[in-house]
């Protein structure tokens, strides 16, 4: 089981990090074109987007999932009625999305607003909700090179594009979204295609009201609880913004919430191979593998990332010709630390989405987005730039551990997942990235070494003890 963890992980993860890797290498090319008020246009628009993204799906991933666990053998048929049901509410919702862009725009990208507006709707437009049922179905069938060869070709086009569109033709942040938009159109058909003519999973649009009806139930209690990602992950940009905060700065913010964004699709993959694991453990009433699962990558994952945050300022140091931007790789560390919550919060959350004990899951996650909201609020007038960063880590423990103390959990607990030991160890982790980044080469390996050490020992410890998760 370890084994087709690492297997799927790598291939969810390392595949897409291939071009991940190439766009990295890229940065002094880049970098040494673009301005921050491109960079700050990027994030005042992803913001944008992210401010009403929750609806696009209206949540109903969770009920989407949950048919074909429960309904194995007639899972298509309830596919094809939600297809159908999300295939009229995307255009509704892309009115929405044109509407939300018109105001948030920047005055720097005034001049193309029509333009962004099209870029951005297109897609969704023309196939709907497409790539989320055929990710689905690949993931859910443990079948990830079909996800992950469509990830890697898409990736490196959306590389050339990009490079194309902002050093040859020098459209600046318009080259982003361009290449984006030629790049989503491909991945929405190359899902769109065998979704219809081979899965024949086809959208009903006779779709049976009690279907819909039952799967929104489950699932509208769900969009505060996936709106506090945007509170978390975007809405400090926006903030930002109404504080009269320059787009460059901005830009300087976003380019290093961008790693923070990297250290999410590398964790996002970890999850997304164990996901199906770990919910046919739970099915199975496997419940001590599900934490051993769980702890497995949560300390993986802290030792590995604070490892590579150790050397960020030698990182940016290299890849960052850019020297304003150069500067932010301490803000970067935060960021990539700032997502080490999410094993522990996908190991509880995971037993409330099998059970459908998700009532009460926005208390936490709202309650967390809230909190970085009004913090962000109070505190990015006096300290600028910086403190979001740090709201946003505490903000993220906050709906990582808060989880373990919902009633709800707590009816449904199957193992003590110990909490408040990786709580700590989390803090731990942080606080040791946040000396060390500033560290001469020759501490840090030395501090690197016993790192490393730590995972060596933990490996051979599972081994050791001969767990079924080997």
């Amino acid at each position: 089981m370890l084994k087709k963890i690492i297997s799927h992980s790598l291939i969810y993860g390392l595949g897409p990090f291939v071009p991940k890797i190439i766009s990295l290498l890229m940065l002094p090319i880049f970098t040494k074109v673009l301005t921050t008020e491109d960079y700050g246009v990027q994030a005042l628009m992803n913001s944008s987007t992210s401010l009403i993204g929750v609806l696009a799906m209206l949540g109903l991933q969770l009920p989407i999932t949950n048919a074909f666990y429960h309904h194995t053998h007639h899972y298509k048929k309830r596919w094809s009625q939600f297809y159908g049901f999300l295939n009229i509410w995307m255009i509704f919702y892309s009115a929405l999305l044109a509407v939300v862009i018109y105001f948030i725009v920047p005055i720097e990208a005034k001049e193309n607003l029509y333009a962004l507006i099209l870029l951005n709707v297109i897609p969704i437009v023309c196939f709907g909700p497409a790539d989320t049922f055929g990710q689905l179905y690949y993931q859910l069938n443990q079948k990830p090179k079909e996800v992950v060869m469509r990830t890697i070709v898409i990736s490196f086009i959306t590389i050339a594009l990009n490079y194309y569109t902002i050093v040859i033709l020098d459209l600046h942040y318009m080259g982003w979204f361009i290449a984006n938009c030629i790049s989503a159109l491909l991945l929405h058909f190359s899902y769109w295609y065998p979704l219809n003519y081979i899965l024949k999973i086809k959208p009903i649009y006779r779709f049976k009201r009690k279907v819909i009806f039952k799967g929104l139930s489950v699932s509208m209690p769900m969009i505060p609880h996936f709106y506090s990602g945007y509170l978390l992950g975007s809405a400090d940009s926006l903030l930002l913004k109404f504080f009269l905060i320059s787009t460059a700065q901005i830009g300087f913010y976003g380019f290093a919430a961008s790693f923070g964004a990297l250290m999410a699709l590398a964790v996002g993959a970890i999850n997304t191979a164990a996901a199906p694991i770990i919910m046919q453990q739970i099915k199975l009433k496997n419940y001590e593998e599900v934490k051993k699962i769980t702890w497995m990558i949560q300390f993986f994952l802290l030792v590995g990332s604070s490892v590579g945050c150790f050397w960020l300022k030698e990182v940016f140091g290299i890849m960052v010709n850019n020297q304003e931007l150069r500067s932010g790789y301490f803000l970067a560390a935060i960021f990539i630390m700032a997502h080490n919550y999410r094993p522990m919060y996908f190991g509880s959350s995971m037993i409330l989405f099998y059970r459908e004990k998700t009532k009460n899951l926005w208390k936490v996650t709202l309650g967390a987005g809230l909190f970085c909201l009004i913090m962000n609020s109070f505190l990015i007038p006096i300290y600028g730039i910086k403190i979001p960063a740090l709201i946003l880590f505490v903000s993220y423990l906050i709906m990582g551990y808060g989880t373990f103390f919902l009633k709800d959990y707590k009816d449904v607990a199957i193992a003590n997942f110990k909490p408040w030991l990786w709580f700590f160890l989390t803090l731990f982790c942080f606080i040791s990235v946040l000396i060390v980044v500033n560290f001469t080469v020759l501490y840090k390996t030395v501090i690197t070494v016993l790192f490393l050490s730590s995972l060596v020992i933990y490996y051979f410890t599972l081994i050791k003890t001969k767990n079924k998760l080997i």
